[in-house]
């Protein structure tokens, strides 16, 4: 089933994360054609030069509707869309009591952010061909200690934005993975290594499989949700079993 995706062209958005780069990195050992995108020229070049193979690098602003449609058109024709990194990656935590509205606002990025991508695609995106959109675990799972409402609402919208979509999109399949706590530097960037280092022994110590998530287990899941064709409308969560 791996074959099916020889010759095909599959546009990442987002360029920002491990999770992005092993995605990519996954797609062009299987023959497919990748698109990576990002708003930054700087971050997608750096992005490019850590990938071995092949690929097609463009700049988009996913929060200008404009911007969106001129790189769809550029692109053209094309059979799966991924959008990974957007708009949450880097938002402050802040509890309700002392959020700003502008913060709130800025939080519902991520959505606003995949609805013009996913709007964009659609002329140009194959009948036979699929969108996985990127959620979160923090739809399934909340924390005590507060402050992720607004990233909570975010991703739940998303959520149910694909499952919706699963059916209006009909036959093009609509999936959406909802990651944990992946071990990813462009996330850890702002914690010490002792934060780390309690993060992964927390893994150890609670999650049911021991270790804390890899991107490359996340490209997996990708994976799937594109190749199977009888996957539409799928929540998929990739967290080690936190929500048990």
């Amino acid at each position: 089933m791996f074959d099916s995706l020889s010759g095909k062209k599959v546009v990442i958005i987002g360029a920002n994360s491990g999770i992005d780069l092993a995605i990519a990195e996954k797609l062009l050992s299987l023959g497919a054609k990748v698109v990576l995108s990002h708003a930054s020229q700087e971050k997608l070049a750096a992005a490019v030069a850590l990938i071995s193979g092949e690929i097609e690098a463009k700049t988009v602003n996913f929060l200008e509707e404009d911007s969106v449609n001129a790189f769809f058109a550029e692109i053209g024709n094309f059979d799966h869309l991924v959008v990974t990194s957007l708009g949450d990656r880097n938002m402050p935590r802040a509890l309700l009591t002392e959020m700003t509205t502008e913060t709130a606002q800025g939080g519902m990025d991520k959505f606003w952010a995949t609805f013009l991508a996913v709007r964009g695609s659609l002329k140009t995106l194959a009948k036979d061909g699929s969108i996985t959109l990127t959620s979160s675990v923090t739809i399934f799972k909340y924390s005590k200690m507060g402050g992720i409402s607004v990233i909570a609402a975010a991703n739940s919208a998303v959520a149910v934005f694909g499952r919706a979509l699963a059916l209006e999109l009909a036959p093009v399949r609509v999936n959406v993975v909802a990651p944990g706590l992946i071990e990813d530097t462009s996330i850890w960037s702002s914690q010490s290594d002792s934060e780390r280092s309690d993060l992964s022994k927390w893994a150890v110590s609670a999650l049911p499989v021991e270790h804390l998530g890899q991107p490359e287990e996340v490209a997996l899941a990708v994976l799937s949700l594109i190749i199977n064709p009888y996957m539409t409308g799928v929540v998929l969560p990739v967290d080690g079993g936190v929500t048990l």
